[in-house]
């Protein structure tokens, strides 16, 4: 298993009309937090395309519990849970210290950027991920 953290201040360019982190830009926030993750366990997401494969999103599921608002500073924890396949779900648990603002998961695929179809994980990725499940 791999988790990592990201940090971010919400901007007030993505909150809405009440103050709160308007929702779809949670998901922006969690491509920020997995492409950090990546990034930590060696290889960033450009590296990944010169390998040949791109991570289109295949579902996203969020649970909101509280909104973050203006300012705020939040943490996205972000967990890989199992060793990637043709898809890899990252789970996250966003927060404000201690409150838990809403939970998700996100599931990207392996594609290969010229056919557009589905491909085998990067051998180099794959190296890198394995020794965090053993």
């Amino acid at each position: 298993m791999i988790t990592s953290e990201y940090k971010i201040r919400v901007p007030y360019v993505d909150v809405d009309q009440m103050g709160f982190l308007y929702h779809a830009h949670y998901i922006e926030y969690f491509d920020m937090a997995r492409t950090e993750m990546i990034r930590e366990a060696g290889m960033s997401n450009k590296q990944l395309e010169e390998e040949g494969c791109m991570l289109p999103v295949m579902n996203v599921t969020i649970d909101y519990k509280f909104p973050a608002n203006y300012d705020d500073l939040i943490t996205i924890k972000t967990t890989l849970k199992k060793i990637p396949s043709a898809t890899m779900t990252f789970f996250y648990e966003v927060s404000r210290g201690d409150v838990i603002l809403n939970t998700a998961s996100v599931t990207v695929a392996f594609m290969n950027p010229i056919t557009k179809k589905a491909c085998r994980p990067p051998k180099k990725l794959m190296d890198l991920i394995r020794p965090h499940f053993k």
